[in-house]
């Protein structure tokens, strides 16, 4: 039995599993040799734990020297990596090298404690880059693992890990009421109390104003979400589940990019038909776009509205945000200046020769306006072109072989060859890109847009009609249209052709909108609590006028009548005799201090009973059998044995030992 204080292996072994697993999410966030540096740590750490290997000491200078030249390499290698900011990024790179070298000089009680207080700061250090429920569950876990550690550490060695490992599940459960209370009713914020530079858009994938042949296609396989919307009332039909992006104005042949041709100002626009009201739950993308259903016809203060109907954030879109908009689904666009007409025009000189070929042609033959763009239509339905999500590659001009040679694609294709064949005939045309369909979500009432449902079509401006919009896939693949890429991908899975896969998709279907379900209530009832909605409860509570001087006071309130109510719970359980108990086990310890032979601080009635009996074998029996008894009245809650107990103090009357001559 070890002098409690002295580090165990089992204390260091549920030590480092609680390190490891609060480190793991960042693996793959930080520089490769910061994980394997750790790796190499820990396992130096827990091979001179079993006396394998020597650990860094003044003993071993150059075990020692090594540690210290390890420390400087750390500290160069994170400002290289980062160039000098010290941001969210270094930071957690920074922590965890410093936890990996702590390990080694863990030798004291209080090295301990400080580790595992890191390891609680590394936990936290997790939400700055995720707060999903499936991120917030496994630091749950982690959390026990390490308050774990704390209680094996400071119990008696008799104490079994599973024990330990209950009293830490029941503190953390215990301690979730005081988070609700806290997370409700402290003062919300409409920004961070600070910054967190180094955040960059590294996964974030979604629309950008530049449209390159495969770039939509990409997205087309993409599961990852793009934006929910919960509409309030009646919803548009399939087709109608436009959700405009960027517009697209010119082009040097094979790309499309936005232009500033139609950002300033703002253009009417006469909604026909009903409106449709309804909330976006947008998620990060690093952009400045803001996905409306075509087309926006009041937006409040969300953002910007180009001339083109583009809407746009003030700043990049790099954390999940909510706003409202009102669209219209049946619309006109009247207004064109000379600035839109002469880009919506252009065309690359010397590009695309075959399809100025055939627009000339049309011209001949008298086509004009709507006809034109019906005789490109017809030209995509009733030739051989074919809709997939794997073209092939367009090497030379991709717009001529494409109409002419390959003749399959994506929706850019299309859109982009129909743009090109409009403006050839002299037809003013532009590329809009987007999201199209979506996927309804039965369990929560909402639509799931995925990054997969990326569209790209194109809009032609006719005299006394405006700007109308012409999708030239639907001539192609009506269904990608009408029932979503979704349905369009299962048509062509080799799955469908086994009998029981309609079943099995199903299945995975629904379990896919149970989880999504659940996520976005998480965004809306604990992301989105914003101080608007910490307001609206506050009022429901019967609380008109909140203010943070408030919203301090009720949290004070309500927390001290928790401590209160806590309070008078433990006296409610305090073990029954635990008063005449604590005194006549104090006047034991006083006795024995007498001889020499004080209980410290640290140590618990079994651990001092083991070491006095280890000093005097003489006051073994006598001491081990009051330990005990006193342990069970205080810590058991046995019913009985406060007499017995005192009395067995009273005949307790150790004699020094005498000195050796």
């Amino acid at each position: 039995m070890s002098v409690r204080g002295e580090i165990m292996v089992r204390d260091l072994l549920w030590c480092c599993a609680g390190i490891t697993l609060a480190l793991a999410p960042h693996v793959t966030r930080l520089p490769v040799l910061l994980p394997l540096s750790f790796v190499l740590l820990l396992g130096w750490r827990l091979l001179g734990a079993y006396r394998k290997v020597p650990l860094p000491n003044r003993q071993h200078k150059l075990l020692w020297a090594l540690t210290q030249l390890g420390a400087l390499v750390l500290f160069t290698l994170v400002y290289l990596r980062y160039q000098g900011e010290m941001g969210r990024d270094a930071g957690v790179a920074l922590l965890s090298g410093l936890v990996g070298l702590k390990l080694l000089e863990m030798k004291e009680a209080r090295d301990f404690y400080v580790i595992c207080f890191l390891a609680y700061f590394l936990v936290v250090t997790n939400f700055f880059y995720s707060q999903a429920i499936a991120t917030a569950v496994y630091l749950l876990g982690v959390t026990v693992l390490i308050t774990t550690a704390l209680i094996r550490f400071n119990s008696p060695p008799q104490q079994s890990d599973a024990a330990c490992a209950r009293l830490a599940a029941l503190m953390v459960a215990e301690s979730v009421p005081v988070m609700v209370f806290c997370f409700l009713l402290f003062p919300r914020l409409s920004s961070p109390l600070w910054g967190m530079p180094g955040a960059d858009d590294h996964g974030m994938t979604g629309l950008s104003d530049q449209m390159e042949i495969g770039r939509i296609a990409h997205l087309g396989t993409s599961d990852e979400v793009a934006f929910r919307v919960a509409f309030d009332g009646a919803q548009p039909r399939a087709r109608d589940l436009y959700w405009r992006g960027p517009v697209l104005w010119e082009t040097d042949g094979r790309r499309w990019q936005a232009s500033d041709v139609a950002r300033m100002g703002t253009a009417p626009v006469v909604a026909r038909g009903p409106r449709f009201r309804y909330e976006v739950l947008l998620e990060p993308h690093g952009e400045r776009w803001l996905l409306g259903l075509d087309v926006v016809t009041s937006s409040g203060n969300v953002g910007r509205t180009s001339r083109a109907q583009e809407l746009t954030a003030h700043n990049p879109v790099k954390k999940q945000i909510r706003y409202t908009l009102e669209s219209a689904t049946s619309y006109s666009l009247t207004d064109i200046n000379a600035n839109e007409r002469r880009a919506a025009l252009a065309l690359p000189p010397d590009a695309h020769p075959r399809s100025r070929e055939l627009a000339a042609r049309w011209r001949a033959e008298g086509l004009a306006g709507r006809r034109v763009a019906e005789a490109a239509l017809a030209r995509f339905a009733e030739d051989p072109y074919a809709y997939t999500l794997t073209p092939p590659a367009l090497e030379d001009d991709p717009i001529d072989e494409f109409l002419f040679d390959t003749k399959q694609g994506f929706c850019e294709h299309y859109a982009a060859a129909f743009v090109v064949l409009m403006r050839a005939s002299g037809i003013p045309a532009r590329v809009v890109t987007g999201y199209q369909g979506g996927e309804y979500n039965g369990v929560s009432d909402y639509l799931i847009v995925r990054q997969r449902d990326a569209h790209a079509w194109a809009e032609i401006y006719l005299p006394q009609e405006g700007w109308i919009r012409v999708d030239p896939t639907a001539a192609v693949a009506p269904e990608r249209v009408s029932l979503g890429i979704d349905e369009f991908r299962d048509a062509e899975a080799p799955l469908r052709m086994l009998s029981d896969s309609a079943t099995a998709i199903a299945m995975w279907r629904n379990a896919r909108q149970l989880w999504d379900a659940a996520n976005y209530q998480w965004s809306q009832w604990v992301l989105g609590y914003s101080p608007q909605r910490q307001r609206d409860l506050i009022a429901r509570l019967g609380i008109k006028h909140v203010s943070v001087g408030n919203l301090v006071l009720a949290l004070v309130a309500v927390l001290a009548l928790f401590l209160a109510a806590l309070g008078w719970m433990l006296l409610r359980r305090r073990p029954r005799g635990a008063g005449p108990a604590a005194r006549a086990y104090a006047q034991f310890c006083r006795r024995l201090e007498r001889i020499g032979l004080a209980r410290e601080a640290h140590e618990g009635p079994l651990e001092f009973a083991e070491r006095v009996a280890g000093a005097r074998a003489d006051l073994a029996p006598a001491v081990r059998d009051i330990a005990r008894l006193y342990s069970l009245l205080r810590y058991a809650d046995a019913p009985t044995g406060a007499d017995a107990l005192r009395q067995r103090v009273r005949a307790f009357r150790p004699a020094r030992q005498p000195q050796a001559s």
